[in-house]
């Protein structure tokens, strides 16, 4: 299993924290990864946060199916690992959120996505894409939001941690 941390560095030492868990797909098929795109034109893998009481299997299923439209088939998740976010926070001086990596296969076709009013806002858009395009969007998308990342301001926060995951993936073969 893979465990890496990324820590950004960029919040207050010894301030207040906001820790969170969250469950995330990788689904491929036929080469190409199902991927959210979303309007600063970089990609995420879709997943969110877990909600008390729920597994996280049971949130990685939902949250597919909300951003995605698709349907996760049953006993198809497969563990690839952990990776651990510390960066600065808007409602604590620091987030520390520990996603959950899945391998994964979704069934059937597309439904509607069911987003809520912040993936609205960001556009977020379900694509079928091949890792290294992935990775050269991310790559440039980070680099445009640096300075804002930097002073905890970017719209897009992920953006590094999962060009860290399409790197470790397309390291390893991408598969599980």
């Amino acid at each position: 299993m893979t465990e890496f941390t990324v820590d950004l560095h960029n919040y207050p030492e010894g301030g207040s924290v906001f820790r969170r868990t969250a469950v995330r797909g990788i689904i491929e098929r036929q080469g190409k990864y199902l991927l959210v795109r979303e309007k600063y034109g970089d990609y995420k893998f879709p997943g969110g946060g877990a909600e008390p009481g729920k597994t996280l299997e049971e949130t990685l299923l939902r949250e597919v199916r909300e951003e995605t439209g698709y349907t996760v088939a049953a006993g198809s998740l497969k563990k690839w690992g952990v990776v651990t976010e510390r960066r600065r926070g808007l409602s604590a001086d620091m987030v520390e959120m520990e996603s959950h990596y899945f391998f994964c296969q979704v069934e059937g076709p597309a439904a509607k996505q069911k987003l809520d009013e912040y993936e609205e806002e960001h556009g977020f858009c379900p694509v079928w894409a091949a890792l290294p395009e992935a990775l050269e969007q991310n790559r440039r998308a980070e680099k445009e939001q640096a300075e804002l990342c930097a002073r905890g301001e970017s719209p897009i926060p992920w953006v590094t941690r999962d060009r860290m995951v399409i790197e470790r993936l397309l390291k390893d073969g991408g598969q599980p």
